[in-house]
């Protein structure tokens, strides 16, 4: 089975098991879950991967002199982390890639891939330990600016505007005793073609989720 998504940076392009999940920590480091546990965990050098691992030992190897170092949980093997590891490429900020685009990783939250044959071919990044608190990618074939985000009979519009060249819409309502917001930029890939980038959360979560719905959205760009 294959990885419906590519992590890319620090001079690497990894294609992870479907299984695995991601994120980013505060300092810069990559790790890797399965389910709750960790599994895997990338620390960036100050140059970036080249050739092939390394091993300093049973569970750690290095990628390249003053290349990132990359630490196995006990009894995990590579082979069931990535699919494949290559090197060689730009040592940039940890990006995601799907379905033709490629995001920066916000910090903080949970990159929850998709599965191969659903329906939405992106991934959700997730608040940590949160449920039902994420952001979504949604595919448009529609300008930017035909994008019509309408409250429900249940929200309230707080606010409309655009940040650069993105129209974005935010929402609030209740639900289940608890204020929720929503927020939604609509980030142009071309004239005909946009992805909704959609975050929503209760409480504490807001600031740390909107945060990185802007980050996402910001940094959203198509490969071509």
């Amino acid at each position: 089975m294959q990885s419906t998504y590519g992590i890319g940076g620090y001079g690497f392009l990894l294609s992870p098991s479907p299984a695995i999940r991601v994120m980013v920590t505060d300092d810069r480091e990559l790790v890797l879950l399965r389910g709750e546990r960790e599994v895997a965990r990338i620390t960036p050098n100050d140059a970036p991967a080249t050739g092939a691992a390394t091993w300093l030992s049973a569970g750690m190897a290095k990628f390249g002199e003053g290349g990132p170092l990359i630490e196995l949980a006990d009894g995990v093997e590579l082979e069931a982390v990535f699919h494949k590891v290559d090197t060689g490429l730009p040592h940039v900020e940890w990006s995601a890639l799907a379905a033709g685009v490629m995001v920066e990783l916000p910090l903080g939250v949970v990159l929850v891939p998709a599965q191969p044959g659903d329906a939405d071919p992106y991934f959700e990044l997730h608040a940590i330990g949160a449920r039902d608190e994420f952001i979504s990618f949604l595919p448009r074939s529609v300008a930017a600016e035909q994008v019509v985000i309408n409250p429900a009979p249940y929200q309230r519009l707080i606010q409309q505007g655009k940040l650069g060249d993105m129209p974005f819409t935010e929402c609030a309502y209740e639900h289940d005793g608890k204020q929720w917001r929503q927020i939604f930029y609509a980030v142009p890939l071309d004239d005909e073609e946009t992805v909704v980038v959609r975050a929503q959360a209760s409480g504490p979560r807001v600031e740390l989720l909107f945060q990185a719905a802007q980050a996402a959205a910001s940094t959203l760009i198509p490969l071509r």
